[in-house]
């Protein structure tokens, strides 16, 4: 057994307005809504949302080859800690504050090497502040993904200059995480995640499963 994440985006202006008990439900009826087993299990890897007719106030995400578990993201933030130290400090920069909320936890920034400077996020996430009702591990409210997205907008294009340093020093990598290839493509799908989000005004959720 291992601890799994559902990621969605959702109206927040929508579902604010809305009663704690009313919006938790609607939330956990667009994750864990399908009453078949076998259906749930064969939604499709990347964006899915709600059927035609009903309102589209939210979309669901799922990392490819990651079967919604959380390791890949953990393992993300190992793989950055291992390599942060060898990236370009303007990178560097914008790349932990993108990963901090993400994938690159307080495990990793409060525990850095002796000698690192210590870091500070820009953007918490604070998924006690969501709902009592559901137990999230990842709550961005619009304004955080709209800081999240700028962060983005700097890593994107230089993601694929961490090729060198990653394959240089990332020797025998354990764990999700074993290559480039992965960690980028990671990277890459909450670039994509915070984007869509940001584009719309949304909140991001990652609901504990």
């Amino acid at each position: 057994m291992g601890l799994d994440m559902e990621v969605l985006i959702v109206d927040w202006e929508r579902l604010r307005s809305l009663p704690v008990e009313e919006r938790s439900g609607m939330v956990e009826d667009a994750v864990f809504g399908a009453e078949d087993l076998e259906v749930y299990l064969a939604r499709p890897e990347g964006w899915s949302g709600p059927g035609d007719g009903d309102a589209e106030w939210w979309a669901r995400y799922e990392f490819r080859d990651t079967m919604t578990s959380y390791k890949a993201h953990f393992w993300a933030g190992n793989r950055w800690d291992e390599l942060r130290g060898f990236v370009d400090a303007s990178l560097r920069e914008v790349l932990d504050q993108f990963a901090a909320p993400l994938f690159w936890g307080e495990h990793n920034y409060e525990l850095l090497p002796q000698g690192q400077p210590p870091f500070t996020p820009a953007v918490v996430s604070r998924p006690d502040m969501w709902s009592p009702e559901i137990e999230a591990m990842l709550w961005l409210p619009p304004e955080d993904v709209k800081v999240l997205d700028r962060y983005w907008s700097e890593v994107a294009p230089r993601l694929d200059t961490l090729r060198e340093p990653f394959e240089r020093h990332i020797v025998e990598p354990i764990g999700w995480i074993q290559d480039f290839a992965s960690f980028a493509r990671l990277v890459s799908e909450w670039g994509d995640v915070i984007s869509r989000a940001a584009g719309r005004g949304w909140a991001v959720i990652g609901l504990k499963c």
